[in-house]
Parts: structure tokens; C-alpha cells; sequence
């Protein structure tokens, strides 16, 4: 038995209520696997939503040890966004981390997909993280708290116009929006358990963004430094860019007011991820430009992005898959999948992602790891992610320099 575990990025969750962090991904991924021949387990790992890389490192390694003393098949970690990152310092032998787990079963994990992770940070990082950007996050999850801690009477009263609100939508004809996923999925059965869920999320949120200032590319060029790959693990990634933002993607959205307020978002943040001069971003090896250039016919620049992490960030290893998707697209968040619950698109970018790009997107991670179990690629093989990470430290040196 195979065992895939899946590591969630920034803000990430398990599941609040019904509401699934990897929405989809696990019936796509088995489905993927089966068609193959290949028996896994898939688990996901808890994670601290905005706490420091290292403690969201020490939560990768202890499933990696929860799963290890229950069977001895092979590990193959699976991270989006800001996960990869996780996933990369857990498995690298030599870091310190905060947790009491002795794991030394590193020969045990095979493969490492990354998707749309800031390997070299994104702009959005420098923005938030500063003086005014840092504390505001932290206010609004304290005073979501508060109302969340309050009686039941303010909490009833405001779940009850959120739910109207969410009927008259549908009546306008405005049908699977974000707040009816949201009272769908969470709110409409909001009971104590699940009040607990949404604040203990709220206040891993509140009492820990060391992540943000991490996610700058100055601060994933020191993680970058400092990290050492395992060699014998294989490493592939999955490459997203969003639709620029005109004035044709905001007509493209019609009169719906959620998308177009938040298309304008994806527009700001689309803009931001673009700030700078990319200098921390080196340039795609030999063997990592042919996917890029098949996916958006030329090597994406420093200003592409899929409106939260520039597209050259998320080159590291073997290029398994390029797609024309934004930041959530690719976990299943793009709307309108199935027809018996309401599933949104959280982030409309216009980027025409739809159910087959995101069954292609995950065939092609199916396919590099099972290949990768068929074939016992050779240490020379197995080090592509290696030798591209060291070629990328010393890229990035000399262009700080």
C-alpha cells in the first residue's frame, strides 16, 4: 500500500463543517490511482493556518510518523501553496523542528509534488507583512472571534440575515455563490461543535502570523539557503498562471455582483503578486521549459502570477504539469462541479479552468508518481529536484549580490 498525504497551504483547514480544503481531491486522486493500478491511502495534515514554517513542518513530519507505524509502503506528500514549503523543510533530514517525533524514515518517501508553492516567495508576503498590512489580520480574526463568543441571540439574529440574504440571491438569480456555499457547507447546521472548529481556526489565525513575513522572497531565499534535499526523494511540480485582469474579464462576468467584487479582488491581489523585478526568481533550467512553453506558448514572466504566487516561483524540480488556472482552481474551488451541493468559485479569475483541467491537472500527478513506483528511477534521476534547488540558491545569491 502506497500512501499519498496531502499538506494544505496559507489559511489552510481540514474541513469546517462540510466546507473541504481539497475539495474534490481525494475522490480525483483514488479514481487516478485505481485507473493505474496502484492501491494508496490518502490522509491530509492537520495544519496551523498562518503559524511559522517550522511548526507547520513539525505537523507534516508527525503524520509522516503517525502513518509510517501503521504500515511500511512508501510516503508520497502531495502540498499546495505554501505546504510545499512545509513539506520541503519536514523531509529534509537536517532540520530542527518543534516536535517531540523522532522520525528517521526519510528512504521511505519517494515523491514530493508541489502546486503553485512560493518556492521563492511571492510580493503579496512584503505587502501584508507591513506595519499596517501585518496587525490587521489579527484584529479582524479577534473581533470574529469576539462575535463568534458572544451570545446566542447576536450569533442566531446574523446567521438568520445571512441566510436571507443568501435566499435572495438565488431568487435574483445569482446560483452558487460563495455565501451559499458558505451556509450550505457550514453555516446552515451551525451548531456548537462547529463554532468551536471556526474559532479555533480563528485563533491559530490570531496568535500566529509569523508565515507571512516567511512568504517574502527574502525569506524563502533564507529557507532556500538552508534547506538540504533528501536525495533520494523525486520532486515534480504543478505550474499555475491566472488570466490577466482587463477590462474584458470584468465584462465577462456580467451583472453577478459576488463575482464581479470578487474579481476585482483577484485584480488587486493579480497586481501585487507582480510587484518587483523578480530578481529573486531565476530563470526555468533546460529540462523545466518545454511544459511552460506547450502550457502559455512562452516562458512566463516575473509578473505572471496565478493571483497570489508569480508563476517562476513555482518552478522547482521536474515541470509535471502547466495550467492555465488561478490559486484555488486547482483544488477544486473553480464552481459549478457537482450537482448535488453548491460549490463555488471562490477566486473568479475568468481563467476557464473547468472539471476537465482540474482531472488533468491531478492524472498528471497520479501518472509521476506512479511512474516513479514502476520504474525505480536511478539516484541520478531521483536528484533532478536536488541539483535544480542548488542551481537555483546560486542563481538567486548572485543576483541579491
Amino acid at each position: 500500500m502506497h500512501h499519498v498525504v496531502l499538506v494544505p497551504g496559507f489559511f489552510g483547514f481540514g474541513a469546517l463543517g462540510t466546507l473541504s480544503y481539497f475539495a474534490g481531491v481525494t475522490e480525483a486522486l483514488t479514481a487516478e490511482f485505481t485507473r493505474r493500478g496502484l492501491r494508496v491511502d490518502i490522509v491530509e495534515v492537520p495544519t496551523l493556518p498562518t503559524a511559522s514554517i517550522r511548526h507547520r513542518a513539525a505537523q507534516v513530519l508527525e503524520t509522516l510518523a503517525s502513518v509510517t507505524r501503521s504500515d511500511e509502503g512508501p510516503l508520497h506528500v502531495i502540498a499546495h501553496s505554501t505546504g510545499g514549503l512545509d513539506a520541503r523543510l519536514a523531509i529534509a533530514p537536517t532540520a530542527s523542528l518543534p516536535t517531540s517525533v523522532n522520525f528517521t524514515l526519510y528512504d521511505r518517501i519517494r515523491t514530493l509534488v508541489t502546486i503553485s508553492t512560493p518556492h521563492f516567495g511571492t510580493p503579496l508576503a512584503s505587502f501584508f507583512g507591513s506595519a499596517m498590512g501585518y496587525p490587521l489580520l489579527r484584529v479582524i480574526a479577534s473581533l470574529s472571534i469576539s462575535a463568534l463568543e458572544q451570545g446566542r441571540l447576536p450569533l442566531a439574529a446574523a446567521l438568520r440575515v445571512g441566510k436571507l440574504v443568501s435566499k435572495l440571491d438565488d431568487w435574483l438569480g445569482f446560483h452558487r455563490t460563495v455565501t451559499d456555499e458558505l451556509y450550505a457547507n457550514l453555516f446552515e447546521d451551525f451548531t456548537d461543535d462547529r463554532r468551536k472548529e471556526v474559532i479555533a481556526f480563528l485563533e491559530g489565525v490570531s496568535h500566529d502570523q509569523s508565515l507571512i513575513f516567511q512568504l517574502t522572497p527574502a525569506g524563502c531565499d533564507l529557507l532556500n539557503a538552508c534547506t538540504a534535499d533528501p536525495t533520494g526523494v523525486r520532486y515534480g511540480c504543478v505550474v499555475t498562471r491566472g488570466r490577466t485582469p482587463s477590462a474584458s474579464t470584468f465584462i465577462g462576468h456580467g451583472a453577478n455582483p459576488y463575482t464581479q467584487y470578487f474579481h476585482a479582488l483577484y485584480a488587486i491581489l493579480y497586481r501585487i503578486a507582480g510587484f518587483g523585478n523578480g530578481r529573486f526568481f531565476p530563470k526555468p533550467v533546460d529540462a523545466q521549459r518545454p511544459p511552460l512553453e506547450r502550457a502559455y506558448g512562452v516562458i512566463p514572466s516575473h509578473r505572471d502570477s496565478d493571483g497570489i504566487v508569480p508563476t517562476l516561483s513555482q518552478v522547482w524540480g521536474e515541470v509535471i504539469h502547466a495550467t492555465h488556472a488561478d490559486h484555488l482552481d486547482v483544488i477544486g474551488h473553480f464552481g459549478g462541479r457537482r450537482l448535488d451541493r453548491i460549490e463555488s468559485d471562490w477566486l473568479p479569475s475568468a481563467s476557464g479552468f473547468d472539471e476537465a483541467a482540474f482531472a488533468a491537472l491531478w492524472g498528471s500527478i497520479a501518472e509521476f508518481v506512479t511512474h516513479q513506483v514502476r520504474t525505480a528511477p536511478s539516484a541520478a534521476v531521483d536528484n533532478v529536484g536536488t541539483e535544480r534547488t542548488n542551481l537555483d540558491v546560486e542563481e538567486a545569491a548572485q543576483r541579491v549580490q
